[in-house]
């Protein structure tokens, strides 16, 4: 199998950081939505492409992750 290319790899890392922050905060989709201050249906497409996501974004993410 070859190895992830680095965006691939990256859009992996993000998938975890919200999975990790609906997690930490029992989060459903529409809470971290809210909490992120994005439509949830911008979210549900932006978490099968996180790479799509804008800096504010990931860091507010990471922060609720805690990253």
């Amino acid at each position: 199998m070859p190895a992830k290319n680095y965006y691939r790899q990256r859009e992996d890392e993000l998938k975890i950081v919200i999975a990790t922050a609906k997690v930490k905060h029992n989060l459903t989709d529409e809470g971290l939505a809210k909490k992120i201050g994005m439509p949830l249906n911008t979210l549900k497409k932006k978490k099968c492409h996180p790479g799509e996501l804008r800096g504010k974004h990931i860091w507010l993410l990471e922060e609720l992750a805690g990253k």
